[in-house]
C-alpha cells in the first residue's frame, strides 16, 4: 500500500470520526445516523398513531363474505321437515 493511499484512507477515516474524537459528537457519521434513524422511527410512530385515531369509537368492519357460514334452516320456511314442524 502506498503512502498516498494511506493517507487517503487515513483522511477519510478522519473525517467520519474525527468529530466525534475531538468531542464534537454533533457532527460524526454515528449520530448522524441515529438521528436519521429517529426521524423515520417518530414518521412512522405518527402515521400509525393517526390510522389508529381514524378507528377510535368505529367498531371493525365485518367482512363481507360471498360463502355464508353456520346457519339455520326454518324448516317451516322450506317445507322440507313436515313432521318436525
Amino acid at each position: 500500500m502506498s503512502r498516498c493511499k494511506f493517507w487517503v484512507i487515513a483522511f477519510l477515516a478522519f473525517i467520519t470520526n474525527g468529530f466525534s474524537l475531538l468531542g464534537m459528537g454533533q457532527a460524526s457519521a454515528g449520530s448522524l445516523a441515529r438521528t436519521i434513524e429517529c426521524n423515520h422511527n417518530i414518521a412512522h410512530n405518527i402515521l400509525t398513531a393517526r390510522a389508529f385515531g381514524v378507528l377510535v369509537g368505529n367498531p371493525p368492519a365485518k367482512p363481507r363474505v360471498a360463502v355464508f357460514g353456520p346457519f339455520q334452516i326454518d324448516c317451516a320456511s322450506v317445507r322440507m321437515c313436515s313432521a318436525a314442524a
